[in-house]
């Protein structure tokens, strides 16, 4: 089993995880906080995160995801949503802007509907 690492930043938070998980996934599985309204399918932007260093060890940007971003004037260098972009081994450093992070008052940070 390959194995992924991710540092998320604010917070230098370093997770691994397994080559072919979802960022959102490993930033969940390691109490990473990160909003994903719709569950992790790719119809929101809520998960949009920015790629630091390290693209080239997540998997290419597929349509859906490319213009989810476009339709809701999220994209721009290395723009991705956590929930498509897969880990494929290799050192990663993503940031979570302010607005991914999950608030107090009922963001969808549990994952119960991935």
């Amino acid at each position: 089993m390959k194995i992924a690492e991710v540092t998320f930043e604010p917070g230098g938070v370093r997770a691994l995880g397994r080559r072919g998980d979802t960022l959102l996934d490993i930033a969940l599985d390691q109490g990473v906080p990160l909003e994903h309204e719709c569950g992790g399918n790719c119809s929101c932007t809520t998960c949009r995160v920015v790629v630091r260093s390290g693209e080239m060890n997540l998997s290419p940007m597929e349509p859906p995801e490319r213009e989810r971003l476009e339709m809701e004037g999220a994209s721009g260098p290395g723009v991705r949503l956590a929930c498509q972009a897969l880990a494929r081994g290799g050192p990663v450093v993503v940031w979570i802007p302010e607005a991914a992070l999950p608030t107090t008052t009922g963001g969808a940070e549990t994952g119960e509907d991935r």
